[in-house]
């Protein structure tokens, strides 16, 4: 396994920096603003109809299944693939296999911003196919991929659907992506291989919220990136989460996730054509504790 890189350090820079920046946030108007009401179609708007800042701020944890596939190396070199299912308390303990997600969501009557961090992580013993050797080989491989999302909404609906109160958002942003893979053996008859990269994408996507009781709320998100930005490479998003208002200000939410990040990159190495991409898909159940004021 190679050791992190610039890219891979830099990447733990951007993190720090987005989770302090939620914090510092929170911290900011937690003192300066009223108590949150409980989940309501009308969060960022006060009683008198006038808008108010409204912050929700949630760690997920998130344990998805992963198929990740990946060439390293000169053009018709290595690639290799991980999959793997949504992992159990043994592998947790032992591999650490899984993911994590920040969401920070603030509203001021009909407009939004958001935060999205996601991190996914996988690894095990596989077959990868080494076209320089003519062979397949048995290797270890591993692959990581960061997502840091931010972006802007406008709600576009605030109404009542069958007497149940709906809101849906539009919403718009980039996302900074980072990933890396590498191929090890114990005998390193390739040498090791390892790649990273970052780059970012645009994304567009909704929210439609449902409000089918008091402290309830269920939250289906969808969103489309890439628009054949870096290498005509496309990904997608969708949720589906329920909430239940614990009181004021403390949110438990749980349901599923699915993403899909892909990248393809040509690059000249010592005159050599060479390809780095990867596509990874991820889906699985989320658990989080939000906190809003």
């Amino acid at each position: 396994m190679q050791p992190c890189g610039p890219k891979c350090l830099a990447l733990g820079t951007i993190g720090r920096i987005a989770v302090g920046a939620l914090m510092g946030i929170a911290l900011g108007f937690m003192c300066a603003s009223a108590q949150a009401d409980m989940l309501s179609a009308g969060d960022g708007y006060a009683a008198d109809g006038s808008y108010r800042v409204q912050i929700e701020l949630t760690p997920y944890l998130w344990l998805p299944a992963s198929q990740t596939n990946y060439t390293l190396g000169p053009r018709g070199g290595v690639s290799g693939g991980v999959s793997t299912g949504i992992p159990n308390a043994q592998q947790l303990a032992n591999s650490l296999h899984g993911a994590f997600m920040g969401y920070g969501l603030v509203r001021y009557g009909p407009w939004s911003a958001e935060l999205d961090i996601d991190w996914v992580s996988a690894s095990g013993h596989n077959t990868v196919t080494a076209q320089a050797l003519g062979r397949s080989v048995n290797l270890n491989a591993s692959a990581s991929i960061v997502r840091i999302a931010p972006g802007f909404g406008y709600e576009v609906l605030n109404g009542y659907v069958g007497g149940t109160p709906v809101t849906m958002d539009a919403r718009a942003g980039f996302a900074v992506f980072t990933w890396s893979a590498s191929i090890s053996s114990e005998r390193d008859l390739l040498g090791g291989i390892s790649g990273n990269s970052a780059f970012v994408q645009p994304w567009l996507g909704t929210r439609i919220s449902i409000y089918p009781a008091h402290r309830w709320r269920v939250e289906l998100g969808a969103l489309v990136q890439g628009f054949g930005v870096g290498g005509g490479s496309w990904g997608w998003g969708a949720s589906a989460l329920v909430s239940y208002a614990v009181n004021d200000w403390l949110v438990i939410t749980g349901g599923f996730r699915a993403l899909r990040s892909s990248r393809s990159e040509e690059t000249t190495r010592a005159f050599l054509p060479a390809t780095r991409s990867i596509d990874m898909v991820a889906y699985g159940p989320i658990l989080g504790v939000g906190f809003r004021f």
